[in-house]
């Protein structure tokens, strides 16, 4: 019968076990142990399963009547007040007067078809410098400027707003919960 070196010995147990470890620390023990991996360093692996990203949550409350979803917002930091949520509008929307007071102006370039009770209107599409709902904040957020909504509203929170959160409303509590 052959002797087997410690060495050997070692492959022959890593390679039995190989099947159920991970692929990045099979490939490690296997080089280790027939020596393969000469002189050079092996990759280091944390043995830690990685934390999952953490999500951040707040909570926006909820005021009006019951039949509309009415949050306060601030819109590039100078505008605030009242905005109805719309999960079905696809862009937020700026109130002729809210634009005014925020200095925008759609270019006739820039502009989006909407269907309306009265046909089909072009609404000029503008990019917000940023929309803050309580603590959560989103720059870059394309609006349309259309008086989709009356006074005291300013405006519509619609997916260019609502898609980078994971939303849900709670009526029982009055809030709009999002997370990020």
């Amino acid at each position: 019968m052959r002797e087997l070196t410690a060495g050997a010995l070692l492959a022959l147990a890593a390679t039995s076990i190989a099947p159920s470890l991970p692929a990045s620390l099979r490939d490690a023990v296997l080089l280790a142990t027939v020596g393969v991996a000469g002189p050079r360093a092996l990759p280091a692996h944390d043995a830690r399963p990685p934390h999952p990203a953490r999500r951040v949550g707040h909570e926006v409350p909820l005021t009006g009547d019951g039949r509309h979803l009415i949050v306060e917002g601030i819109l590039n930091d100078t505008v605030r007040g009242p905005m109805l949520v719309d999960t079905g509008a696809s862009y937020c929307v700026l109130t002729h007067e809210t634009a005014r007071r925020l200095g925008l102006t759609a270019r006739p370039a820039r502009s989006i078809p909407v269907a309306t009770a009265n046909g089909e209107i072009a609404a000029g599409l503008v990019t917000l410098d940023s929309v803050r709902l309580e603590g959560a904040q989103l720059v870059a957020v394309d609006a349309l400027i259309l008086d989709a909504v009356q006074p005291p509203l300013i405006g519509i929170v619609g997916l260019s707003f609502l898609k980078s959160f994971r939303y849900s409303v709670d009526h029982r509590r009055g809030t709009l919960h999002l997370e990020r």
